[in-house]
């Protein structure tokens, strides 16, 4: 990553230089912008990578548990509704513990929310 980095800065740096002395038309000014576009694109791209390994965004759903959903209760209390190998559980995630609140059956479908599991509990 840090050599695309160093690529593009030089790149920059080097066609600002040469091009200052060329006088400007319609098309090298059109290819300066379209230039410009791709380092843009690029250094978002970069970005957005090492945030996604730094984060590890896209990794949420991955392996036998998932939470499905997340609700705030007040400041260090949580409902979580989390999934683990096809099990439906609710828990109360509180200050330094966690308690099992709701162990739903198996055939609970996977298209559920929050708000149709609770209902279905009431």
């Amino acid at each position: 990553m840090r050599r695309y980095f160093i690529f593009t800065i030089g790149f920059l740096f080097f066609s600002t230089s040469a091009q200052a002395a060329e006088s400007l038309t319609m098309g090298s000014g059109l290819l300066r912008m379209l230039w410009a576009l791709l380092i843009v694109i690029g250094v978002i791209l970069i970005i957005f990578g090492l945030v996604k390994k730094r984060f590890g965004l896209g990794r949420m759903q991955q392996g036998t548990i998932k939470v499905l959903e997340l609700r705030h209760i007040m400041p260090k209390t949580t409902l979580a509704l989390v999934e683990v190998r096809g099990k439906v559980m609710l828990l109360g995630i509180g200050a330094g513990q966690i308690n099992l609140l709701v162990d739903y059956p198996e055939n609970t479908s996977k298209e559920s929310d929050f708000e149709t599991l609770l209902a279905e509990q009431q």
